[in-house]
Order: structure tokens, then C-alpha cells, then sequence
């Protein structure tokens, strides 16, 4: 079963999915608004849909029983791809007991006879939606370096619960909502793995592993078709931390799908010549964390301290204010703006599991894009 190892039936789950008092036809494939969910004490109506994606979508609903508000993320049952609600769940209860900041409560799991879903703590939108809605799309430097930290925070704590993220990127970080939204949120799951095993080992690299995520976030490793640790998920980090201050990346008008080698040679020639076109508007900083990025081994632990250190020497060598409101918390219209601004160029691209080609690409190329 998705939820847990145990059966549905072991696992008591009861749902019926009531639309207008009949029972959901064998067509239903999602929700529609106004339907209502019945979740042992829950009764969950559809308020309207926030997000779609390849692979699930995620709709506002509220709990008739208690009034209030959550997000339920959805997946249809019969969907033969992979399901990322399984691992959501699996993920957000690990740090369901600790307390833990920065990750979505979890609040209940189900199924009906056409799909499953998941309900969790209602969180506002996406940096990256609100990166969008700014001038240059991009941020002013104090909200991107307080973003880069509490982001490389999250990473921090999934990967000391045993899990890679193998999907970073911006789309994938929420802001709190009302006093909450100072905190970074992370979210979404469906591409993590345990990298430990029952012992706690870290488990050896496969020889070859499918290249799936956010193309323009992936790593070298990941477009080398190599298995993924947790350097990766920190270099995807890099890559975003780039974007939320320059506004977009060397290779951002590159399709992930058709020219994910092109990408690939890309960050590679970011490691030579190309350099100065990535760092370009970047902190000087951000080359030793680039170095330091790069010289960590499959099995290490990374650093996460010293890469939030010389973050923080940036505040200081150019005297910046930490302590000044994000952009949308002094812009009362931001956030209601990204709600809206809609899923555009990222979304799509999770679905992707290219295998490997062994044409190359030349690097003269890379530098005529």
C-alpha cells in the first residue's frame, strides 16, 4: 500500500468521494470543486486547484469538521507512473514527531476508489513563483542570501534524516503564510531516496542510474548518468541560490528535454571558461562556494556550516540588512500575485528519466548559446 506497509484494510482507511450526494462514477479521475472527501472524522471539500503537475495536483480544500483550511495533494489511482505521494508521506513523517520547522505538517492520507491523496499544512507559494513577480525576476541580494540559507537549512535536516532530495530547485520551496512567512518551507518529495541503509551505511553508487529531476537544477553527476548523494542535492542548491539573485541562468533558454546534453556541457564549462558567465551579478563568495561544492566525494558529508558562512560573510563585507522584510512581506500584493502568476517552464520538467546517449556534445557549442 502507498500510505504504509500494511494493507488499506489493516490500515482501516474508510473514504468515499460524495459528489452531490452520489458516489464518484468510475470516470472521476480528480477532484472538481465543491466535491467532498470523507476521511474517517475529516469531510474535505474542494475549495480550488493551486498546482498540476505530471505526475499529481494540489488543490485548497477545507475540513468541514474543523474549518480549516489545508492543501491535499492528489494522484489518481490508475496512474501507472510513479507514485510521489508515497514518498511525500513517508518524508513528512519523519519529522512529523520532531517538530521539526520548515516542513509541511502532515495531517492525514487516504484513498477512494479512483485516487489517492495526501493533506498537509496550507503554505503559500513558491519562491520561485514570487521570483517571477519581481523586477528582472529576480531578488534583491539580502532576501536571496536569507533564502539561500534557510533553503540550504532544509537540505541540511532532510539529509541528516537519511534522505536525498534529487530535486532542487525553487518551485520546490514555499513561504509561510500570514506571521509564518518568514519561514521557508520545503516540499515535494517525489524523487527522494533513503541513501542509507538498514544499518545506517551510506549505500554504494550504482554503476548507472537514469538522469529524472529539474533539468536545469540537475547536477554534473546526474547528467553523467551517475547515482545521485547528497553533494548533488547541494549543487542543484547552487544552481538555484544563482537564479534568485541573477534572475536566470546561463542555460535557462535551453529545453530541458531536448537539450539536457547541451545543459550538461554547460555546467561543465562553468567549471573553466564559463565561469565568469555563471558568477556573472554573483557575490564573489559564491566561487569558493562553487570550489567547495566540487571537491566533496560521494560518501562525504557536506559542510553545511562553512556554506552558510560565507553567506553570512557577504552580509557583512557588504553591510546588508538581515533583519529588513522579504519582498512579499512588504509588498502586501506579492503574494497574491505569485498565487496566480501560474506554473511556467519548471513543472513539466520533473517527469523526465533520460537515459543515457553517447553522442557528445562539443564545448564550442556550449559557448555559442
Amino acid at each position: 500500500a502507498w500510505l504504509s506497509l500494511d494493507s488499506p484494510s489493516t490500515m482501516a482507511i474508510s473514504s468515499s468521494c460524495i459528489v452531490g450526494g452520489e458516489e464518484e462514477d468510475s470516470n472521476c479521475a480528480l477532484p472538481q470543486v465543491g466535491q467532498t472527501i470523507e476521511h474517517r472524522k475529516h469531510k474535505f471539500k474542494i475549495l480550488r486547484k493551486i498546482w498540476s503537475g505530471p505526475f499529481s495536483s494540489v488543490f485548497v480544500v477545507v475540513d468541514d469538521v474543523r474549518n480549516k483550511k489545508y492543501a491535499m495533494k492528489v494522484e489518481r489511482e490508475s496512474d501507472a507512473r510513479r507514485s510521489v505521494l508515497k514518498l511525500d508521506v513517508f518524508v513528512l513523517r519523519e519529522f512529523q514527531n520532531k517538530k521539526t520547522p520548515g516542513f509541511p505538517r502532515f495531517i492525514t492520507a487516504g484513498r477512494t476508489n479512483h485516487l489517492k491523496y495526501v493533506v498537509l499544512q496550507l503554505v503559500g507559494p513558491d519562491v520561485n513563483k514570487l521570483r517571477r513577480c519581481l523586477p528582472g525576476k529576480k531578488f534583491c541580494l539580502s532576501t536571496a542570501l536569507r533564502l539561500s540559507q534557510q533553503t540550504l537549512k532544509r537540505i541540511e535536516t532532510l539529509h541528516d534524516a537519511g534522505w536525498i532530495s534529487r530535486d532542487i530547485k525553487g518551485s520546490n520551496f514555499t513561504v509561510g503564510l500570514r506571521q509564518d512567512s518568514g519561514t521557508i518551507y520545503m516540499l515535494d518529495f517525489g524523487f527522494a531516496k533513503r541513501f542509507r541503509d538498514r544499518t545506517g551505511c551510506i549505500n554504494a553508487p550504482r554503476d548507472s542510474t537514469a538522469l529524472l529531476g529539474s533539468i536545469h537544477y540537475a547536477s554534473m553527476a546526474a547528467h553523467a548518468f551517475r547515482d545521485q548523494c547528497r553533494r548533488d542535492d547541494v549543487e542543484s542548491w547552487f544552481y538555484m541560490c544563482c537564479e534568485f539573485i541573477k534572475g536566470q541562468l546561463p542555460w535557462a533558454s535551453l529545453d530541458p528535454k531536448n537539450d539536457h546534453k547541451l545543459i550538461g556541457e554547460w555546467k561543465r564549462y562553468a567549471r573553466f571558461g564559463g565561469r565568469e558567465e555563471l558568477l556573472r551579478d554573483v557575490p564573489a563568495e559564491f566561487d569558493r562556494i562553487l570550489d567547495a561544492i566540487d571537491s566533496i566525494k560521494f560518501y562525504d558529508r557536506p559542510d553545511y556550516s562553512s556554506l552558510s558562512c560565507l553567506i553570512e560573510a557577504i552580509f557583512y563585507r557588504l553591510d546588508l540588512d538581515r533583519s529588513s522584510p522579504f519582498e512579499w512581506q512588504s509588498d502586501p500584493f506579492l503574494i497574491e500575485k505569485a498565487t496566480h502568476i501560474g506554473d511556467q517552464g519548471h513543472s513539466e520538467e520533473v517527469g523526465y528519466r533520460i537515459a543515457p546517449d553517447p553522442t557528445s556534445v562539443h564545448v564550442e557549442v556550449v559557448r555559442r548559446c
